[in-house]
């Protein structure tokens, strides 16, 4: 993660795509109280390979010992320092130039993280609360694990986990953007080929579309969607349309499967996180697993289950 230290106060700052520096709190990104600082004073932007430094303002800005032209952009090189409105002022020391990067910022003063596309707190072994960014609205949603209840965090929100606090630093999602040119491909485009031994010990998924073939090994967790799809498939071939296919009780599918609710719903984000990294671009991910009061069941509607050589069920409805 790219950032700057301020020299005068120690305090490390995470740069944004487009980050901004000034006197005015409510409009910069990084805060200058001086009186000599502009309100909007200067701007750091990531160009895609290089980080450039751009003065906005009437007092000037200095990079080590340069003054630079306003309006001009700059590369910024490692240890370089930035001063605001004079160079005399307490400076901006460059700390590091990696690409920018959503970060999850502790504010105890615990280990920060690079965000991928998904992530687990406290931790992956025994998840609380998951973080996932959303394919279809290039947004942030954080989800209670025991509850499955959900809500968009925005750029600065803050949350508590395990007596730690948390916040979320954002970058431009360029990403986003980008994907705004195609229309992206869903997760019920994909079918699901669940396999699992005959004692039903092993289970493991494959998923295919349009001659794209990948392989999701043997997991856990892809039990949990194995038990789901035969139920769904079995409610077919017994006439349920199909907003009633599939449908059980969580506490009974917990019993089932001889787990804990608790366990249950970690295998069911498991399943979630695993599909999410190797499909970063199809939407509709938080379907994978419906929830109606206190039921749920599995939300794809092709697929295929065997057991050893048999294929023991099989749904191809249409997508809803």
């Amino acid at each position: 993660m790219a950032q700057m230290r301020d020299l005068g106060s120690g305090r490390v700052q995470p740069l944004r795509a487009h980050h901004t520096f000034g006197r005015l709190a409510d409009q910069v990104d990084s805060c200058v109280d001086l009186a000599a600082v502009s309100r909007i004073h200067a701007a750091i932007e990531w160009n895609g390979a290089a980080w450039l430094l751009r003065d906005l303002s009437r007092n000037g800005t200095w990079l080590d010992e340069e003054k630079l032209q306003t309006g001009e952009s700059y590369p910024l090189k490692l240890g370089q320092e930035v001063r605001f409105g004079s160079p005399q002022h307490k400076g901006w020391q460059v700390d590091c130039l990696e690409p920018p990067q959503d970060l999850l910022l502790n504010q105890d003063g615990g280990q920060t993280f690079g965000l991928e596309k998904y992530h687990f707190l406290p931790n992956d072994e025994s998840p609380e609360l998951a973080l996932s960014l959303s394919a279809e609205d290039g947004q942030w949603h954080i989800e209670d694990i025991s509850t499955g209840e959900s809500r968009v965090l925005r750029h600065g929100d803050s949350f508590d986990c395990h007596r730690q606090r948390w916040q979320l630093f954002l970058v431009e999602h360029l990403v986003a953007t980008e994907q705004m040119s195609f229309e992206p491909r869903h997760f019920a485009d994909y079918e699901f080929c669940f396999e699992t031994s005959l004692d039903e010990e092993n289970s493991r998924l494959n998923l295919s579309a349009d001659g794209e073939q990948i392989d999701l090994g043997e997991r856990s967790h892809h039990y949990v969607l194995l038990h789901l799809a035969r139920r769904r498939a079995e409610d077919a071939d017994n006439g349920l349309d199909v907003n009633s296919q599939g449908w059980v009780d969580t506490e009974l599918l917990a019993k089932e499967l001889g787990l804990d609710a608790g366990h249950l719903n970690i295998l069911i984000f498991r399943a979630r996180k695993q599909l999410a990294e190797a499909l970063p671009a199809v939407t509709g991910l938080n379907k994978l697993i419906q929830r109606m009061r206190g039921r749920l069941r599995f939300g794809g509607s092709c697929y295929s289950v065997c057991k050893g050589a048999e294929v023991t069920h099989r749904l191809t409805a249409k997508a809803e």
